[in-house]
């Protein structure tokens, strides 16, 4: 007798039996429940194609701005570079110096040979001025004929007060120099003086100005000072 089995209801179908994927349903196109935006790529739309674009201009902008103000901001340090002062030269070739930048020169001999450098007036109208003057030396030491101006400078000026005197005879050039003040129509002064002995010639550099001109020009006068060569460049 053909044995009569009892019909078993079909096993359920597995979750992707019909093209679902297991736990991540498929919306519209989708893959793992991430709509996918028409055009755009994992989850990111592009705007057809702008955004890119549009973030690609901004960043060159900012890029070209700040090389704008960074060059806006070493521009004075490039045009200190390129103003810096000009070298006097001697022309009978006896020295070149360095007078302070902007400053005029003067080689007449109104006020015996060499060279006097003027600055811009300050406000009393005052101008800030280097002497330089020179002559052979002979026999004279740098000890004798240094006496010899600081004797001089107290005699010729009112009130001279020295604020400091150095001398240096080992230095290469030899040379000593003195910082004082003195008084003259009712005007105080400061001053540096230095005398340099090189090649035969004594080089008597001065300076003259108010005392607030010598507090702001003084690290360019030292430089000025020290820039002076012997001979030709």
């Amino acid at each position: 007798m053909r044995g009569v089995f009892p019909r078993k209801p079909n096993p359920p179908s597995p979750p992707f039996a019909k093209g679902g994927q297991v736990g991540f349903p498929i919306t519209r196109g989708g893959q793992g429940g991430f709509p996918v935006v028409r055009g755009g790529a994992g989850g990111f739309p592009d705007s057809r194609g702008e955004q890119g674009g549009i973030s690609f201009g901004r960043g060159l902008t900012r890029f070209l701005t700040a090389l704008v103000c960074g060059g806006l901001f070493l521009l004075p340090f490039f045009g200190w570079l390129a103003a810096e002062p000009t070298p006097y030269s001697d022309p009978a070739g006896h020295f070149t110096i360095t007078p302070p930048d902007g400053w005029s020169t003067d080689d007449s001999g109104h006020m015996g040979p060499g060279l006097v450098a003027k600055g811009p007036a300050n406000a009393s109208g005052a101008e800030p001025l280097i002497h330089l003057t020179h002559e052979a030396a002979g026999i004279v030491t740098l000890e004798v004929r240094w006496q010899t101006l600081l004797g001089q400078l107290r005699y010729d000026s009112e009130r001279v007060r020295f604020l400091a005197i150095a001398e240096h005879p080992d230095a290469v050039p030899p040379y000593a120099q003195a910082v004082y003040l003195f008084q003259r129509g009712g005007q105080s002064y400061q001053s540096l003086i230095r005398l340099v002995l090189a090649k035969g010639r004594f080089y008597e550099m001065t300076f003259a100005g108010t005392e607030e001109d010598f507090e702001l020009l003084y690290p360019t006068l030292v430089a000025s000072f020290d820039s002076l060569r012997i001979g030709k460049p």
